[in-house]
């Protein structure tokens, strides 16, 4: 239980005591007391006590006793995993404990979040009450970005003035200002869920069922977290919905939008969701997977698949990845985006944005499609953005995923005159995605697919919960209809990557824009896979310095290998 200098205020007031003393005992100026004091007496929990004679300070008596607030019970069953999200730096902490529960036999998802002493409570309540009243309600000629950024830094200078005043300990100054602004801005316990970095999705089915969790390591599972009533899950939707300025009713019982960090959320109310309004939240990585990750502890795919992924982007050739909802199409497109030049022209299109490149591509615009206003204005599509991309002059256009026929259409013209295009598609297989393009309602002519020179196929498997790269296939297009030619798979009984054909037409695409031969081609796979092999060993993960590293690649790629051969340090390479 968090407790602050409110309590020990209320705990003088039951001898009664004056201002001036309890100011003399806590070390605090006689204006804080004061301050604290009325905000007690507002609530009915102090009662203040004038001298007739105006030089004698008043004093204060504690006239109503709050109970604590009950502290979470663990279930019944063997802890597996406990872990710490947040910090005083995100303004919120709450300890994570994984339980296997006797009776059910199933993954439990205990969150302690150390709640406020009572006393303290009615004081940020208080606090939240006069910052509402301070903050503007409307910032005229200021961009949506700059407005937040504004209102934010607002509401954090006003709630550390009130913060200051109970404590002197800077960690739990920050926390307070973080419970101040959740109470705000943020969705309850909903806001600390989304500070664990495990979680993949959060969602309240119903008010009257636990919010549930989709955790990286073991699937959904249960939390020890209620919401009291269907009001308050409609209250949670409807400030998501403003937040983006949108608006969910009866009339519009459905919302599609995005958080300002990028998490996705999907909200339904009554006729709809009979049941209640219900809250999906997916929550965006806020570090990006990078492709050194997906080679050593997720095993998504091998070294070799990774170094032929490296070279196709290195050269050029248009790539379009697949899979199911949650396959990680985005977060390979993400990973695979830092093998492009840095000095390459790169446009990046999203309905959100996921796309991060490191810090030394320099040349990168990223474009957001918009949402229209309430009165049906102002929307900007995908499309919109991908015919004024090309008038941008970039190297290379990443799409974040096709869904129209139209884009669709877009997206092979671009790759028809001469750009180097990647996008993500719905689909299963390579010969799915395929279908899907030729077949209504995207309809793309099979002779445009000739222009798509590789596919990459992600797979989920939700028994156990891993995400693998099922394929890596190219197009073969002299018939009427592209055949998906596969060059690595994915075996599952085994969990191994086998390459399973020969890339003919990569082989002879190469050759005519490079002129390297098919054994200079498995060579410079080869040097690739010792690259990354030695990024392994570095322990390379993160996506600054493996931009480094390939800012290095592709200006002294001999020096990098003759690193990577002796495995020198990367710190005396860099």
């Amino acid at each position: 239980m968090i407790t602050t200098k409110v309590e020990e205020i209320v705990e003088l007031g039951y001898k009664a005591v004056s201002m001036d003393e309890a100011a003399k005992q806590l070390s605090m100026d006689y204006q804080q007391v004061e301050k604290i004091v009325n905000v007690l007496e507002e609530f009915g929990v102090v009662k203040v006590i004038y001298s007739p004679n105006p030089l004698h300070p008043p004093y204060y008596i504690t006239v109503k006793k709050l109970p604590n607030p009950k502290e979470p019970s663990l279930p019944k069953g063997d802890i597996i995993e406990e872990y710490k999200i947040g910090s005083a730096e995100d303004f919120d902490e709450a300890e994570v404990k994984i339980i296997f529960l006797d009776k059910d036999k199933e993954y439990f998802y205990f969150i302690d979040h150390e709640p406020l002493a009572p006393y303290t409570e009615l004081y940020i309540k208080k606090a939240v009450e006069e910052i509402s009243l301070k903050l503007p309600s409307q910032l005229e000629v200021v961009r949506e970005e700059e407005r937040r950024e504004m209102v934010d830094k607002l509401q954090k200078k006003y709630a550390f003035e009130f913060v200051n005043v109970i404590t002197e300990d800077l960690k739990l100054r920050q926390l307070l200002v973080g419970r101040i602004k959740n109470i705000m801005f943020g969705l309850g316990m909903i806001t600390t869920l989304l500070l664990d970095d495990m979680l993949e999705e959060v969602v309240i089915n119903k008010a009257t069922v636990p919010i549930g969790v989709f955790h990286k390591k073991y699937g959904w599972m249960k939390t020890n977290l209620h919401l009291s009533d269907d009001r308050e899950v409609r209250n949670y939707a409807a400030k998501i919905a403003r937040e983006v300025g949108r608006q969910i009713t009866t009339l519009m019982p459905l919302l599609d939008a995005f958080l300002p960090t990028g998490d996705r959320v999907n909200a339904t109310l009554k006729p709809i969701s009979p049941n209640g309004a219900t809250i999906s939240i997916r929550r965006f990585s806020r570090r990006p997977w990078t492709v050194t990750q997906f080679i050593s502890s997720l095993n998504t795919l091998s070294a070799e698949m990774v170094a032929m992924l490296w070279q196709a982007i290195q050269y050029e050739l248009n790539m379009i990845i697949a899979g199911g909802t949650a396959s990680g199409k985005t977060s390979m497109l993400n990973a695979l985006s830092v093998f492009f030049q840095p000095y390459h022209r790169i446009v990046s299109i999203e309905d959100t944005r996921e796309i991060n490149l490191p810090d030394s591509h320099w040349n990168w615009v990223p474009l957001v499609s918009r949402l229209p206003n309430t009165e049906g204005l102002g929307e900007v599509t995908m499309l919109d953005l991908m015919v004024n991309s090309l008038r941008m002059r970039p190297d290379r256009i990443i799409v974040g995923e096709i869904r129209r026929k139209e884009e669709a259409r877009t997206l092979f013209e671009a790759m028809h005159t001469g750009h180097s295009v990647y996008s993500t598609v719905h689909a299963d297989t390579g010969r799915q995605l395929v279908r899907r393009l030729i077949e209504p309602p995207i309809e793309v002519p099979p002779v445009e697919l000739d222009a798509l020179h590789l596919i990459v196929v992600q797979y989920r498997d939700r028994k156990r919960n891993i995400r693998r790269t099922l394929e890596i296939s190219e197009l073969e297009t002299t018939g009427e209809r592209p055949e998906v030619k596969r060059i690595f798979m994915w075996k599952s009984r085994t969990d191994t990557f086998e390459k399973i054909g020969t890339p003919v037409k990569y082989y002879q695409l190469l050759n005519l824009h490079t002129g390297m031969t098919q054994r200079e081609v498995d060579e410079d796979i080869a040097r690739k896979v010792t690259v990354l092999n030695y990024l392994q060993k570095q322990r390379v993960f993160d996506l600054k310095r493996l931009g480094l590293v390939m800012h290095l690649y592709y200006t002294e790629e001999d020096d990098l290998l003759k690193a990577a051969e002796k495995n020198t340090p990367l710190d005396k390479v860099l």
